[in-house]
C-alpha cells in the first residue's frame, strides 16, 4: 500500500464551443461514477493501480450548453492512469472540444477593469506549464453579456491562451486586450 504522496492530482478540462454534452454526460456516468469518492475524503492508503485523484471540468463557450454540465466539476474520482488515458481517448473520439490535463490545484482567477467595469476569468495551468488557459467566468456582472455572445465569435476569441512565463500584470494586459477585442466584435 502506498501513501498520499503516491497520488497524482489531475484535472482534465474539455473546452470548446457547442460540445457534445450528451456524450460527455454518458462518459462521466459510465466511466467515472463507479470510482467517485466523497469530496475531500481521500483514502490514507491507495493501491498501486488507483492512484490518480481526478476531477473533470467542461467549459463550453455557448453558455446555454455550458449550464448542462455545470456540476461536473464538483465530483472527485480515484482512478488508475490507464483509466485516465482511456477516458481521455474516449473524449477525443466522441467530442469536438479540446482536452487538456491540468494540475488539480493550479486553478486561479484573474480580474481586470475596462472603463470602470470589472471583468473576470478563471485560469488553469496545463501540466506541461507552457501556457495558461483563461476562460471567461460568470462571476463578474459585466461578463454576462460577453458570455451570451461568446459562441457567436470566431473560435480564437472564445478563450485565451497565454505564455506561462508571463507575469501576472502581463496576463492581465493580455486579458484586457482580449476582452476589448470581444467587446468591439459584439457591438
Amino acid at each position: 500500500m502506498g501513501g498520499l504522496s503516491n497520488i497524482k492530482k489531475i484535472l482534465l478540462l474539455t473546452y470548446g464551443c457547442n460540445l457534445d454534452h450528451s456524450n460527455i454526460n454518458y462518459l462521466v456516468k459510465d466511466r467515472l461514477s463507479p470510482f467517485e469518492i466523497e469530496w475531500g475524503n481521500i483514502p490514507k492508503n491507495v493501491d498501486g493501480k488507483r492512484n490518480v485523484l481526478f476531477q473533470y471540468d467542461v467549459y463550453d463557450a455557448n453558455i446555454e450548453n455550458n449550464n448542462k454540465v455545470s456540476d461536473i466539476y464538483f465530483h472527485q474520482y480515484l482512478i488508475s492512469e490507464n483509466h485516465l488515458n482511456a477516458f481521455e481517448y474516449s473524449l477525443s473520439k466522441l467530442n469536438k472540444g479540446m482536452n487538456t490535463c491540468c494540475h488539480l490545484d493550479a486553478r486561479g482567477h484573474i480580474e481586470i477593469e475596462i472603463d470602470h467595469i470589472e471583468y473576470s476569468a478563471r485560469t488553469l495551468i496545463p501540466i506541461d506549464k507552457k501556457t495558461i488557459i483563461i476562460l471567461l467566468d460568470e462571476e463578474a456582472e459585466a461578463n454576462a453579456f460577453i458570455r451570451s455572445q461568446l459562441h457567436l465569435l470566431p473560435a480564437e476569441l472564445q478563450y485565451l491562451i497565454v505564455d506561462y512565463k508571463l507575469s501576472y500584470d502581463e496576463q492581465k494586459f493580455k486579458m484586457k486586450r482580449w476582452i476589448q477585442q470581444i467587446l468591439l466584435m459584439c457591438k
